[in-house]
C-alpha cells in the first residue's frame, strides 16, 4: 500500500485532494500540520487518515515526519497563498513558499527518502501577461508582479534545481483558479457568497463589498483540480511543469452577478467597490491553455460552472446559519 503525505492537508484543496484519495485509491493518507491548525476542512476524515506536527519553517519536524512515516509520494500544497497580505510581509511568504520548500527537500536529502512530489504554483507567476501571449501555456515567461507571486517562482526554482542536481522526481503544476466549498472567505468568490449568505439571514445591509470586478480568469472546479493532481502524481513527466485549467472564462462581474442571481435576495442586492479590497497591481487576464495536461492525461473536467457556485453558496449558506462565522 502506497504512502501518501499532504503538505497543506487543512486547506482548501489539501483537503479536497484527501477526500478524492480517500475515494478513490486505498492509499494510506498522512498529513502535516502545524501546532494550531484549524481543523475543521478534514474532520470529518479524522478517523481515517494520519496527522502529524510539523511546520515547513522547521526542518527538525519534517525529518522525524520523513523517518516515521516514509511516504511514497509527497503533495507538496502547503504555502501562504492568499496575494493581498503579501505586500505587508514579503519575507514571511518567500520564507514559508520557497524556504519551506527547500527545507522540505533538505530534509528528504537527510532521511533518503526517495518518494515522487508533486508542487503546486500558481499563473500569479506570469505576471500581467500581454494580450498576444494569451492562452497561457507552459512556456510563457514569469514576470510576477506581487511578493506572493514571486515567493511561488522562488519555490518552482527550487523544484526546477532540487531535481537537476539531486535527480529528485519532482512533477510541477500551475493551477489556474480552482473554486469550491471550503475556500477561506478572503478569497473572492468565497466573499461574495458569505456577504450573500448574511445578507439573506438579515446579518448585513444588502450591499456586497467588492474588489476590481474587471479581472477575466479561467475556473475550474477545486474537485476537479484536485483530480488533476492525482493524474499528474501518477502519470506526470519528472521535471515536467503542466498548466491545469479549464475552458470555463469569465469575468469576476460576470461570476458575482451568477451568485447574485441564485440568491432569493437578488432584487434587493447592491455592490459597492471597497478601495481595501483593490490591490495595488491587478492582473486582468489569466487564461490558460492545458492541452498539454490533457494530451498526457486524458483530464476534462466534470463540474459545471453552475454546480461549482452553488455548492460555494450552499456551503456559506450552512455556515451563516450554524453561527461559525
Amino acid at each position: 500500500m502506497k504512502k501518501v503525505l499532504i503538505t497543506g492537508i487543512t486547506g482548501f484543496a489539501g483537503s479536497h485532494l484527501t477526500d478524492y484519495l480517500l475515494e478513490n485509491t486505498d492509499y494510506e493518507i498522512h498529513g502535516i500540520k502545524r501546532m494550531n491548525s484549524n481543523l475543521r476542512n478534514i474532520r470529518h476524515v479524522l478517523d481515517r487518515i494520519s496527522l502529524h506536527d510539523g511546520d515547513l519553517l522547521d526542518e527538525s519536524s519534517l525529518i522525524n515526519i520523513l523517518q516515521n512515516v516514509q511516504p511514497d509520494q509527497i503533495y507538496h500544497l502547503g504555502a501562504l497563498s492568499w496575494v493581498t497580505p503579501s505586500w505587508t510581509m514579503p519575507a514571511v511568504y518567500m520564507q514559508t513558499n520557497a524556504i519551506g520548500t527547500i527545507n522540505l527537500f533538505e530534509a528528504m536529502r537527510v532521511t533518503g527518502c526517495h518518494a515522487r512530489v508533486l508542487t503546486s504554483a500558481t499563473p500569479e507567476e506570469f505576471g500581467d501577461v500581454p494580450p498576444e501571449m494569451i492562452p497561457i501555456t507552459e512556456e510563457t515567461r514569469i514576470a510576477p508582479i506581487n511578493p506572493y507571486a514571486a515567493s511561488k517562482a522562488a519555490q518552482d526554482m527550487v523544484c526546477i534545481t532540487y531535481h537537476a542536481s539531486y535527480g529528485m522526481d519532482i512533477v510541477r503544476t500551475r493551477a489556474f483558479n480552482h473554486e469550491g466549498p471550503r475556500r477561506d472567505i478572503h478569497g473572492a468568490i468565497a466573499s461574495f457568497a458569505y456577504q450573500i449568505a448574511r445578507i439573506e439571514n438579515g446579518l448585513q445591509e444588502p450591499v456586497i463589498k467588492v474588489g476590481n470586478l474587471g479581472a477575466t480568469r479561467n475556473f475550474t472546479d477545486v474537485r476537479d483540480t484536485v483530480r488533476a493532481y492525482y493524474l499528474a502524481m501518477e502519470k506526470g513527466v519528472s521535471g515536467e511543469l503542466y498548466v491545469i485549467g479549464t475552458d470555463q472564462i469569465h469575468t469576476m462581474k460576470e461570476m458575482l452577478d451568477m451568485l447574485v442571481a441564485s440568491s432569493e435576495r437578488a432584487a434587493d442586492i447592491r455592490i459597492e467597490v471597497d478601495p481595501a479590497r483593490v490591490r495595488p497591481t491587478e492582473l486582468m487576464t489569466f487564461i490558460g491553455d492545458y492541452s498539454k495536461f490533457r494530451s498526457l492525461t486524458g483530464w476534462e473536467r466534470r463540474y459545471s460552472l453552475e454546480e461549482t457556485l452553488e455548492s460555494v453558496l450552499n456551503y456559506w449558506r450552512d455556515f451563516v446559519k450554524k453561527g461559525m462565522y
